[in-house]
């Protein structure tokens, strides 16, 4: 299979990362105890695909048009995000922004942030920067 570009091929390990709450969670329940931040070490090329979890998504919940940004990469590790297609188990169509993909290139190594931009259902706008780590250890 092609990637969205058309150039490369898109590889075969997905990782799906699914954003929402564990429990009945809140914001505000959070502090002072923050959840330990999404740590990834990608040692190989492959898709990240990122979802809303099914809770959020009936809740009212979206990523925002844009819904991610890679803080220092300048499209050397990370494609452009593209919309793909999700319907939550029971819905007959799919939910617009709830899923999207981005290929990780694994061409240089280090620890780079990104931003996921979402919203809730008063379309309050939300952001989360979790860190992505590639070969310098821990």
């Amino acid at each position: 299979m092609l990637s969205h570009n058309g150039t490369n091929p898109e590889p075969d390990l997905v990782i799906d990362i699914i954003v929402g709450f564990d429990g009945n969670l809140s914001f505000m329940d959070l502090f002072p105890n923050p959840p330990e931040p999404l740590d990834l070490d990608l040692k190989q090329r492959c898709v990240l695909q990122f979802r809303l979890s099914d809770d959020l998504l009936s809740k009212g919940w979206g990523f925002q048009p844009t819904p991610i940004s890679f803080e220092n990469d300048w499209g050397q590790n990370f494609s452009s995000y593209y919309w793909t297609n999700y319907t939550p188990p029971g819905a007959e169509e799919p939910v617009p922004y709830s899923q999207f993909r981005v290929v990780y290139e694994c061409k240089r190594m280090g620890i780079f942030v990104y931003s996921l931009f979402m919203h809730d259902a008063l379309g309050q706008a939300i952001d989360l920067d979790p860190l992505i780590e590639n070969g310098t250890g821990r």
